[in-house]
């Protein structure tokens, strides 16, 4: 019987082996792949389930600075950013079409756009891209209390927001930062990475495993990206870079607290507002405090003072 080994075809002569350093990377990327799928299938061992509660995490380990998580490779980053384009210019049409859209001369868009401008400088150093991002910021009349920052800086805000939560400029900065660190952090790229390592079919294994052209389908890729829910971990790192935005542009970090905590307390604001996205938990309250030593210096020196020449914060100065 002839023994079979590698470059051996039958009825043929001797077939080339393939080349090392294409076997190598193939396995480093079946390897990287398990990896991925075991994470997303199954906890790490003694880990608990997860609930719905978002404050279950332990804060030692809930920042997550340095390279991204591995999962949100599984999807190119332009993709994602086109995919949320898309999805912005139609709120925008649609929003335009029933009339609701308020226009460029409307104080309270001046107003945000400001704002946005006097964030951006700071935001680019947590990726890359951002650089080449095309930021913008619209505010529709909604009687929903919501703001969203699609990946690619896609701003969009309702006007409730601004008109019944009454935030000051400090309070919706802070608003704004956070939003916007969860793009420039690309946690719907991470969860939706997550989301794609467990779908094993057909069509998409042989993207994974670099088989088909990148790109040639949506890797699943079908979730409004506004609608995707965070984790605490992604919440806590949006209030940390967000915070740290904010402050190096000049706005009180001491307003975080009162405006997520005022927005938790509004009249149904786990069905109709933003914090039904990202909850407002005890812990994450507890760590917005314990950061104000870290974010009060940036502020301060965004002023030309000190902290210790800061006034008491007053939300209504």
């Amino acid at each position: 019987m002839r023994r079979l080994y590698v470059g051996w075809c039958p009825g043929r002569a001797r077939c080339p082996r393939p080349p090392r350093a294409g076997v190598l990377a193939l396995a480093r990327r079946l390897a990287g792949v398990a990896l991925l799928i075991g994470g997303a299938v199954a906890p790490p061992s003694g880990a608990q389930p997860r609930t719905g509660n978002a404050g279950s995490y332990d804060p030692a380990q809930a920042v997550r600075f340095g390279n991204a998580a591995a999962s949100r490779h599984l999807i190119p980053p332009s993709m994602l950013e086109q995919q949320a384009s898309g999805e912005y210019r139609q709120w925008v049409h649609n929003a335009q079409q029933r009339g609701q859209l308020l226009p460029d001369s409307d104080p309270q868009v001046k107003r945000v756009r400001a704002m946005l401008q006097r964030l951006i400088p700071y935001a680019l150093k947590w990726n890359e891209r951002a650089k080449l991002w095309q930021w913008e910021a619209y505010v529709v009349r909604s009687q929903h209390v919501m703001i969203h920052c699609l990946p690619g800086g896609k701003l969009l805000i309702d006007s409730a927001l601004l008109t019944r939560l009454r935030p000051n400029d400090d309070e919706l900065a802070m608003l704004m930062g956070h939003m916007v660190a969860h793009a420039l952090r690309e946690h719907a790229r991470e969860r939706l990475g997550r989301q794609q390592a467990t779908q094993w079919g057909a069509g998409t294994v042989p993207q994974l495993l670099g088989l088909a052209e990148p790109g040639s389908a949506p890797l699943g890729i079908g979730t409004p990206l506004a609608h995707l829910r965070y984790d605490a971990a992604d919440e806590t790192e949006a209030d940390v870079i967000g915070d740290e935005i904010a402050s190096r542009a000049g706005f009180d970090p001491r307003a975080a607290l009162t405006v997520w905590s005022r927005a938790a307390a509004l009249p149904g604001a786990s069905k109709t507002s933003f914090i039904a996205i990202h909850p407002m938990t005890p812990q994450r309250a507890a760590d917005l405090r314990k950061r104000l030593p870290d974010m009060l210096p940036l502020y301060a020196k965004a002023l030309g003072t000190t902290t210790y020449a800061l006034p008491r914060y007053r939300r209504n100065r």
